[in-house]
């Protein structure tokens, strides 16, 4: 039987928003911030984030520590927000990023630095630092920092230039390959994008940020096959990761891998996964190709509770009628 697959739609997160001019109409939003170390790209756990308004006020429900992954949720409004991160463990870091009207729910990746004396005990680090990160020098970190320093304002030209001077000086630095490799994407340079992120994968196979976001660009271009390695070797390394699970299932359906997909789907569903409903639409697809109907169509009931007005809604209202031999409602 022929499976009927639907368009979904997948995004790429980029690291910060542009600041924008503080709206007379301000709407709820779930607002979602991880912290990350500047040098290893892994979430710092126990750090402190406050959420403020454009004028710097907050209260007691506007301070959150962060997980195990490095991140704090908060309920605030669309618009221009200040954000005040500190903890023993790190520097403090003070900035700001804009909400958009439009988002109901919004993820925020910030990066810091961590104090030199934690950095090699960190409790949010527990895998063994790459040995490709071991012996980079002092001139190669400096431009690091200032690429990453570029990043976070967004000036995406001058970052640009300050990874390439780092991979210049330190040819097996992973991590400024996958600065150079978000930099390019932003300017539009997708070869240039490419050829970074997977420069990044192949100096460390462990890197699963790099894959991920090499795992982007070829999805854009349909290679579900180098989607589905990518990822899957991500998952070995980040196995909660849920748009990787969400979009390695889409790779795995589109190849009519059946049983991975509806394997990897229906793990999102225990994970936070806003904005990643479209989990239960593989799932569903994926589950009736194997013969299991009610199965199939408990995902796109979870489908309509998570997304009742998503593109996929009446999609989905088809698809349980059909699997339940119930009529329309």
């Amino acid at each position: 039987m022929l499976l009927r697959t639907t368009s979904l739609v997948m995004f790429i997160v980029t690291a910060t928003p542009v600041l924008g001019q503080l709206r007379l109409q301000v709407t709820p939003c779930k607002v979602r911030i991880v912290v990350v170390d500047r040098t290893t790209n892994r979430g710092i756990q126990d750090v402190t984030v406050e959420l403020m308004d454009a004028v710097g006020s907050s209260s007691a429900q506007s301070e959150r520590n962060t997980d195990s992954a490095g991140q704090a949720e908060f309920q605030s409004w669309t618009g221009t927000h200040r954000v005040r991160i500190y903890g023993p463990q790190v520097h403090e870091y003070n900035g700001d990023f804009d909400i958009s009207q439009s988002e109901s729910f919004h993820l925020e990746r910030i990066y810091v630095v961590e104090k030199e004396e934690n950095a090699t005990t960190s409790l949010a680090s527990p895998i063994t630092v790459p040995a490709v990160r071991l012996k980079i020098p002092d001139n190669a970190r400096k431009e690091f920092e200032k690429g990453s320093k570029a990043m976070e304002e967004q000036r995406w030209g001058e970052s640009r230039k300050h990874f390439q001077a780092a991979v210049d000086l330190y040819p097996e630095y992973d991590l400024a390959y996958n600065g150079l490799g978000v930099a390019c994407s932003q300017l539009n340079d997708t070869p240039a994008a490419r050829q970074a992120f997977l420069k990044a994968t192949e100096l460390n196979d462990k890197f699963a940020g790099a894959q991920r976001n090499l795992a982007r660009i070829l999805l854009s271009e349909h290679n579900y096959q180098e989607v589905a390695a990518l990822l899957n070797r991500s998952l070995n390394v980040e196995p909660v990761n849920a748009w990787a699970l969400t979009n390695a299932a889409h790779a795995e359906l589109r190849l009519h891998r059946f049983k991975e997909a509806a394997e990897h789907a229906q793990r999102v569903h225990g994970l936070p996964h806003d904005g990643l409903a479209n989990a239960h639409v593989i799932a569903g697809y994926a589950l009736e190709a194997l013969g299991q109907p009610q199965e199939a169509a408990e995902q796109w009931r979870l489908y309509l509770k998570e997304d009742p007005k998503g593109p996929n809604a009446k999609r989905a209202q088809e698809a349980v009628a059909r699997l339940t031999k119930a009529p329309l409602s």
